[in-house]
């Protein structure tokens, strides 16, 4: 091929190029021709799902307050023994009167089946509505008691010795007793390990007495803590006294035996009993366990 044909051809070839790249893309020219004479298409870019971010889940509110591990309303048959107690040895029986009370007569001793070993922390209150005897012969109560001679801790949450009595009705707290045959008399009160007893007729208003009405009687304390609140109330709201024990880790139920209820009617000593009165059975409406958990 002569040099002239040669550059004549180099001349047509691009001449071709700018008439294809400047027509339209509907006469079959354009981008899109030139598109087309590309061999490497553009790349797709990938599609990824929008996923929504979760809803994150709230932290649960702790759970506290007051829970009823224990209650009985004596609601059962006149003369029916109640199912949630046992008698203790060589005492005397207490039985349902049919009017939604417990007849805790003369020498009766009963203790609830159930104890109640508790984590160091936990708050307890045990309440009961009862009316004492009116007599100057017996003394009643409700106790909070380990049933155990390892650890005799008790909390007398309501005592009366009635109204013909000096005493009359007193809370008190026990760690040890005096007068028993493997101790010498005062035992307990030459080691530190006195009684302390609070007179509490004074806080009552006249024809109010604990043997004259139905009050409820209360303790509260922290195992493992070191004070006892005791209080009476009535269903108005009215609280005679609200009074909380000087701190004495010893006094405090713990939790190395079970915590149990006990109702007693005890006789005093022939030479401290005073003659009078017409009832000597304590009548128990109600008694409640509540616990609240750390």
């Amino acid at each position: 091929m002569s040099p002239l044909t040669r550059a004549l051809g180099t001349v047509v070839t691009a001449l071709l190029l700018i008439v294809v790249a400047d027509a339209p893309a509907g006469f079959g020219g354009g981008p899109g021709v030139l598109d087309a004479l590309d061999p490497t298409p553009d790349p797709v870019p990938d599609l990824v799902p929008v996923v929504p971010e979760p809803t994150p889940t709230p932290e649960p509110t702790p759970v506290s307050g007051w829970e009823t591990v224990f209650h009985d309303g004596f609601d059962g048959p006149a003369g029916v023994w109640p199912d949630q107690w046992h008698n203790m040895l060589w005492t005397n029986a207490a039985a349902q009167n049919g009017l939604g009370q417990l007849e805790v007569g003369h020498l009766s001793q009963v203790r609830t089946n159930q104890g109640w070993v508790l984590p160091v922390g936990t708050r307890v209150r045990v309440t009961a509505s009862l009316l004492m005897p009116d007599t100057g012969s017996n003394y009643a109560a409700l106790w909070v008691q380990h049933p155990n001679g390892v650890d005799p801790r008790e909390i007398d949450v309501i005592e009366s010795y009635g109204p013909l009595k000096p005493a009359g009705a007193q809370f008190a707290s026990h760690i040890c007793y005096d007068d028993t045959p493997e101790t010498a008399v005062n035992a307990c009160a030459a080691t530190g390990r006195a009684p302390i007893m609070t007179p509490v007729t004074q806080f009552f208003p006249a024809g109010a007495e604990p043997w004259s009405r139905f009050w409820s009687y209360s303790a509260e304390f922290t195992v493992g803590g070191d004070t006892v609140l005791f209080s009476a109330s009535d269903p108005a709201g009215n609280r005679p006294y609200d009074i909380t024990s000087a701190p004495d880790a010893r006094r405090v139920p713990g939790n190395a035996a079970p915590i149990q209820i006990r109702l007693s009617n005890k006789d005093v000593k022939p030479e401290h009993a005073v003659p009078g009165g017409t009832r000597h059975s304590m009548l128990v409406d109600w008694v409640t366990v509540e616990v609240d958990y750390p």
